[in-house]
């Protein structure tokens, strides 16, 4: 047999080999850490607030134990309008704070393990309802505040 077609069967058979090995490999998923949930706004009956605008919560993870690194502060994001979010971050404990103008802060503390995505659920966020609390000394339940900002500051009289 001629060299040449000796070396073109050998070179041709590690070539299938290479094929064959490249196709056996998976390709890598795009694992990261983290945690993922939905926000959902109630009233004071645990009834869900259609018409409140979800993308304005504000959802801030603050980091407490774990290998961070000083440009590692706080993050904070907003979730979709149908309320889920997924928070990337690097494993360890973090303090969970969300936000939404009107309803309760809801704060908690999770701890994310090295390589998981943890599914927290649903958060309920509850409404701060105005008929709570009571009225100011000797002031009148049922009276009307037209301008609630308003201050009067007065010095103390000598």
């Amino acid at each position: 047999m001629n060299s040449r077609y000796i070396l073109f069967i050998v070179f041709g058979f590690l070539f299938l080999i290479f094929i064959a090995a490249c196709a056996t490999i998976k390709p890598k998923k795009d694992k990261f850490d983290g945690f993922f949930g939905i926000v959902k706004p109630v009233n004071r009956d645990g009834e869900e607030i259609v018409y409140q605008e979800r993308d304005k919560v504000i959802i801030n993870c603050i980091p407490v134990k774990g290998e961070f690194t000083a440009s590692d502060g706080p993050f904070t994001f907003n979730p979709e309008p149908d309320g889920n979010f997924v928070a990337k971050l690097h494993y360890g404990e973090y303090s969970v704070e969300i936000f939404l103008n009107g309803f309760y802060v809801e704060s908690f503390y999770i701890t994310i393990p090295k390589g998981e995505l943890i599914d927290i659920g649903i958060v309920e966020l509850k409404e701060i309802t105005a008929d709570e609390g009571e009225p100011v000394m000797g002031g009148d339940p049922d009276e009307i505040i037209l301008h609630e900002g308003d201050v009067n500051i007065q010095p103390p009289s000598l």
